[in-house]
């Protein structure tokens, strides 16, 4: 339709006929003929058709034909008249393994609906199902499929001792002897002994293997050791794991071996894992993200932590907030990543490391965040008593030094955020600067405007204050606040943050379950995630295979240091060790630092798109435009940086996000009076000087657009065009998130957004003279 032309009436088409039905209300039946291969023995669709919907526990059973199957290696089921409600048409086969397997039949489904736009004349569907790698899935825990409970048996991560070790007596070496693990309570009439544990790994390393039993309750997870001779079969020893010892979901097994005559035999020593099943509407086979690599695709720029670590030199915004997640969008990150915690209340929060550390007078405390309710994270005194990253750090007067000595360039063009700022609130949040003279500027640099305070203001008096402000310092962020208050088109990639065994104890402190913690994580995403791209990554191996089993939909990615550091667990040492859990669990990619992939770059690259996995990178070496240039060259999948600003503007990236990506995160009222508190007038009222006009965009820190009490700060802290304006937008008697700020006698307006950034357009002489 042109533009200004008027709709057709809602009743009837354009030649005066009745319009036809919508295709979501044409009914059509029909029927399907799937072929499969013979290992399968159940098969059942889901789809968005009849009843039926992406839950696997409503999926409908085809029948299998006994007449013509088993022909010529494969068997063919069919289905009874089904009713499409809509098109297109949309399913995916689920199939179960055949009754032989060791384990409990695993899950298989298509990784990619099937997708009809019409019914056949006919009325009959004809396909096949022929399960690989490349074009379905396996390995969801589920109580509608393989069970609701998973056991994962193995190694102590890094023990270098076998399961199992025997007395003397018995006369065998470890070799000798063959470990197999048998269920203990079995359910299945066809297999009434019980079914032998699957073992995934490298079978010629005993140590490297992992045994899987899967059950729909933790009580049939009972298992037994069996200790056999492999000179004649022999049973040697025997032992028995109940229940109770799984309750934990997660621990250590220690049992004693007893020979058939009841002699003590010596002892098995292993880990142990409980995958639970996650229950929730939204777990379901629908809208699937996750796949095999593929040849083709783009490099992806992602923000680390946003737009970037605040370690890094030249970041002024804190990282992990949601200003810092923003600033990125405007530098056109396709995705950024951020690091999560839970609380002591289950809420989860966006922060980097476990301990807060917090200056209380000049002592600094540090907390661990699992001790922290969100409340407490999210309120402004904490906010405005956490040090700045690295504030704590041995070599802090280098650092502050060389920001010093860097302000010139930190302060670019006054087209970002932090700057504009800087330039309204100094010098209260001028930071470091404010308590100490200003250093002279590089040789060649431009003047005194360019080498920003002036000193004094509040937070001169307190050093401690002063330092923590060198950064734009929003509050600590639920994970549901990144959701709702980020534009959907920014993809997210999210670190699960899990602490070794060494960590927790260095750190004295308890932290939630590996399966409450991974469930609290999922939940948020599944229920705030719809229409955005939502990757997962962890150190953290077991985290890893947790986030994988229990939702078939997200893809999940295991982050390694590549033997630049050394762990006690030794899949996390190497980028080899690295590629083979990924393999092994099944996960859709590695996230390695990126010293450890430069030196054999295109090999690497190749060997992990040979086995169907991405590769990513992180790490300091990202930020420089060679290795960047470099690793896209190679065909990385995707570099994590740093500096995406300095990164977009190198490859002059164009795209305009405003234009068709629109930004919302109102600032609250709490934001605002904190900001504006303890200045004598808001600096708005100068933008009439030399000014025209002028349109900024403002500032929004983190804060909740439901109640934007905005006429509270109508008060002395502010101008009075000022004050005057947010009373206006709090009455609602102007258009939302905007107030026109009139100077008066000038005649020059500013109109004020409260949307997502500072964004500077006006005359140079104009903005100068803002920071006079």
């Amino acid at each position: 339709m042109a533009a200004g032309s008027e709709p057709e009436p809602a009743g009837e088409a354009a030649n005066g006929e009745p319009p036809p039905p919508p295709a979501a209300k044409q009914q059509r039946t029909f029927r399907l003929e799937v072929i499969t291969a013979s290992e399968v023995t159940r098969l059942a669709v889901c789809g968005n058709f009849q009843a039926l919907s992406w839950d696997l526990g409503a999926a409908y059973d085809l029948k299998y034909t006994e007449a013509s199957g088993n022909q010529e290696g494969s068997t063919v089921w069919r289905s009874d008249e089904l009713t499409a409600t809509k098109l297109p048409l949309r399913f995916k086969f689920v199939g179960n393994g055949h009754r032989s397997s060791p384990n409990t039949r695993p899950l298989i489904w298509d990784s990619v609906s099937r997708v009809y736009d019409a019914i056949p004349e006919s009325g009959l569907i004809r396909c096949d199902f022929e399960p690989t790698p490349d074009n379905s899935d396996t390995g969801w825990v589920t109580g509608a499929g393989v069970g609701a409970y998973q056991l994962r048996v193995g190694q102590p991560p890094g023990s270098t001792q076998p399961l199992v070790a025997l007395e003397a007596h018995l006369g065998h070496t470890q070799e000798e002897v063959d470990v197999v693990l048998v269920e203990a309570k079995p359910n299945d009439p066809a297999v009434p002994d019980g079914k032998v544990l699957a073992r995934v790994g490298d079978p010629s390393c005993p140590t490297c293997c992992t045994y899987l039993l899967n059950s729909q309750s933790i009580e049939s997870l009972a298992f037994r050791v069996d200790v056999l001779s492999r000179r004649d079969g022999s049973l040697l020893a025997r032992c028995f794991v109940e229940p109770q010892t799984l309750q934990a979901l997660e621990g250590t097994i220690r049992a004693a071996l007893v020979t058939p005559d009841l002699r003590h035999a010596g002892a098995f020593h292993a880990t142990f894992l409980v995958v639970s099943h996650l229950p929730h509407p939204a777990n379901n086979l629908g809208n699937l993200q996750r796949t095999r690599w593929v040849p083709g695709g783009n490099t992806l720029d992602i923000g680390h932590r946003g737009s970037g670590a605040s370690k890094v030199q030249g970041h002024n915004v804190r990282e992990n907030t949601l200003l810092s997640f923003q600033k990125a969008a405007l530098n056109h990150s396709e995705f950024i990543e951020f690091d999560v915690h839970v609380t002591a209340d289950g809420e989860c929060v966006v922060f980097h490391d476990f301990l807060v550390p917090l200056r209380l007078g000049t002592e600094v405390v540090r907390l661990p965040i699992s001790a922290l309710t969100a409340d407490q994270l999210k309120s402004p005194d904490f906010t405005q008593w956490m040090l700045s990253p690295n504030e704590d750090a041995t070599n802090k007067d280098a650092l502050d030094e060389e920001k010093q000595r860097r302000r010139h360039a930190l302060r670019r063009n006054l087209s970002s955020a932090e700057d504009m700022f800087r330039s309204i609130f100094k010098p209260q949040f001028q930071g470091a600067a404010a308590c100490q003279p200003p250093l002279p500027p590089p040789p060649g640099s431009s003047s005194s405007s360019e080498s920003g305070s002036t000193g004094g203001g509040a937070a001169a008096s307190d050093p401690g204050v002063a330092a923590a402000r060198w950064f734009l310092t929003d509050r600590i962020a639920t994970l549901r606040e990144a959701f709702r208050r980020t534009p959907k088109w920014l993809g997210f990639n999210i670190e699960l943050k899990y602490p070794t065994t060494i960590e927790v104890a260095a750190m004295r402190a308890v932290w939630w379950s590996r399966n409450h913690f991974v469930d609290a994580v999922l939940k948020v995403v599944l229920e705030e995630g719809a229409g955005r791209k939502v990757i997962f990554s962890t150190f953290d191996p077991d985290c890893a295979a947790l986030l994988s089993l229990k939702q078939p939909r997200f893809p999940v990615f295991f982050l390694t240091c590549g033997g630049t550091k050394l762990f006690q667990d030794p899949r996390m040492n190497s980028l080899d060790a690295a590629l083979q859990f990924a393999l092994a669990s099944q996960l859709q990619g590695v996230v390695a630092e990126a010293s450890s992939v430069l030196g054999r770059l295109h090999e690497t690259v190749e060997t992990f798109h040979r086995q169907g996995l991405f590769l990513y990178t992180w790490g300091d070496a990202n930020n420089d435009y060679g290795h960047y240039m470099a690793q896209r060259e190679a065909g990385i999948d995707a570099i994590i940086m740093d500096d995406v600003e300095k990164l977009a503007k190198a490859r002059k990236k164009q795209a305009s996000l405003f234009a068709t990506k629109p930004l919302r995160s109102p600032a609250s009222a709490q934001d605002i009076e904190r900001l504006a508190s303890g200045l004598p007038s808001l600096a708005l009222d100068r933008l009439s000087s030399g000014l025209g006009s002028m349109h900024m965009v403002a500032i929004s820190p983190i804060g909740s657009p439901d109640n934007p009490d905005l006429a509270t700060l109508a008060s002395g802290s502010l101008s009075p065009h000022a004050a005057a304006a947010l009373a206006s937008l709090a009455s609602g008697s102007l258009a939302p998130h905007a107030a026109t700020l009139a100077p008066g006698a000038a005649g020059a307006t500013a109109t004020v957004s409260l949307v997502p950034l500072l964004t500077v357009v006006g005359d140079a002489a104009g903005l100068d003279g803002l920071s006079k």
